[in-house]
């Protein structure tokens, strides 16, 4: 099956090199943010122009988006609003991605943390972030650097896709994927043969990222695809595809000088919840919430009851044991 895969993969990466298809959206998923009086604006960052959207006031609230097709500050949509009636609440895209600039280049670990440097000290007050997947490790090396710049972390099912030494991707991926996504030729391809296709987005979603795969709409599918089909975003994922852009997390955590909550799903597939205890133990100091009933994106399939867990952890009470919510 898996030889067959690849020859299939190969197949199409030859059919799509002759082909300029670029899928038009039913729907702008960004007014998600600004038709409930978000404004945006967009500084500039050694990287380039990074866009956000903020709301609100008090307590200043960072939220990050991970990496991945698709990825950009629209899966914080459903939530963000809820916080912003208590927090003045700003949700980047990184560079590279979403609305942000997209430059013609590989973008490392290095550049994202420069990016988050910039935009704290464009917003001018110490913060409060959730962090989710990658975004986390860079959140985390920042903090050690300077832990005055922030409040509380909350990091949202966290992972360097090389914690411990252990790739997240399976070998078989690792021996196919990983040149493919190296090359200058195939990779931008291969990018747009996989991620440009609804169909792929809503087979990982189902798949892994919501508990309940009937609950993944056409609504989440589209804010996904809005992101991946962004002239030039095959530059900033195909780092992660190859390798190039995952790090092991856990020495990052160790001596975290920053108060910092992890929140995982319990049934999460990418990673593993045992990988999320193993990284929680490498701080005492880390308070992990273990979610029932969620996989790896839980702020999209249910963003009422992240809001609420997100409010509570922030207000600094202790957390819920009930409804799915659990410590470690």
């Amino acid at each position: 099956m898996k030889r067959t895969l690849f020859w299939t993969l190969l197949g199409g990466l030859a059919a799509a090199g002759f082909l300029t298809w670029r899928g038009r959206l039913t729907s702008d998923p960004t007014t998600d943010f600004t038709d409930l009086s978000f404004s945006r604006r967009s500084p500039g960052t050694p990287s380039g122009e990074m866009s956000y959207y903020e709301a609100g006031e008090g307590q200043l609230l960072v939220l990050l988006h991970g990496i991945g097709g698709g990825a950009s500050a629209w899966y914080w949509s459903k939530v963000a609003p809820v916080l912003a009636r208590r927090f003045r609440v700003v949700a980047p895209d990184w560079v590279g991605w979403g609305r942000s600039e997209h430059p013609r280049r590989s973008l490392l670990g290095g550049e994202y943390v420069d990016q988050l440097r910039t935009l704290l000290a464009h917003l001018g007050e110490p913060v409060h972030v959730v962090a989710q997947g990658l975004a986390a490790g860079w959140v985390a090396e920042l903090a050690r650097e300077r832990p005055e710049l922030f409040g509380r972390l909350i990091l949202w099912t966290p992972s360097g896709g090389l914690d411990f030494g252990e790739d997240s991707f399976a070998p078989f991926y690792r021996r196919t994927f990983t040149p493919i996504a190296r090359s200058r030729t195939l990779g931008p391809v291969f990018y747009r043969l996989i991620f440009h296709r609804g169909s792929f987005i809503r087979s990982w979603l189902r798949g892994q990222g919501f508990y309940n795969p009937a609950a993944v709409s056409r609504e989440v599918v589209e804010g996904s695809l809005d992101s991946a089909r962004r002239p030039g975003a095959a530059y900033s994922a195909l780092p992660f595809l190859s390798g190039d852009l995952r790090y092991d997390l856990a020495p990052l955590l160790r001596d975290l000088p920053v108060p910092a909550v992890m929140v995982w799903g319990e049934h999460e597939r990418q990673v593993g919840l045992p990988t999320g205890r193993r990284l929680a133990a490498q701080n005492p100091g880390i308070e992990l919430i273990v979610l029932d009933r969620a996989r790896g994106t839980p702020e999209q399939e249910s963003p009422a009851r992240s809001a609420a867990l997100l409010e509570q952890l922030l207000q600094s009470r202790p957390p819920v044991r009930q409804d799915g919510i659990t410590g470690r």
